[in-house]
């Protein structure tokens, strides 16, 4: 994959992780510590997260086609990644109560689910993005039989 494409990919991930990780704060927040109020500081928590989300893809992205199972074995190594980031994170944060156990399996899991999401996500845009090149592939070879 040339590096154009790969930061073109890594900019769009950011934005959706973005946006994921915005809303799995807030429903963990709602749920463990209602009643805190944040400043502006707590903007930048989903746009710190949503970079460290996508340094992994930035460096295991193999240039060639990949058999699933080492698709899967990709996604699994970049998920390890992604959580031991975040949860060292977690752990040196003094406004993250780390040290319920709850608090911390919340973010665990709800780093897994944002990761599926997302690559959820990704699959439906790359199969939006192959189904119009598909009908003006056909358009163009119709218009140039004959």
């Amino acid at each position: 994959m040339k590096i154009k494409s790969r930061f073109a990919e890594a900019f769009r991930l950011y934005f959706i992780l973005v946006t994921l990780i915005s809303i799995l704060m807030m429903v963990v927040g709602m749920i463990f510590d209602r009643e805190r109020t944040f400043g502006y500081e707590a903007f930048l928590s989903p746009l710190i997260f949503a970079a460290i989300g996508v340094i992994p893809t930035l460096f295991i992205n193999p240039d060639k086609e990949i058999s699933m199972k080492r698709m899967v074995v990709k996604h699994l190594v970049q998920l390890g990644i992604i959580e031991a980031l975040v949860m060292s994170l977690v752990f040196y944060s003094d406004n993250i109560p780390s040290s319920q156990k709850s608090v911390v399996i919340s973010v665990g899991v709800g780093i897994a689910f944002v990761y599926v999401i997302t690559l959820v996500v990704e699959y439906i845009i790359e199969l939006t993005q192959s189904k119009e090149m598909n009908k003006s592939l056909e358009v163009y070879q119709s218009h140039n039989e004959g």
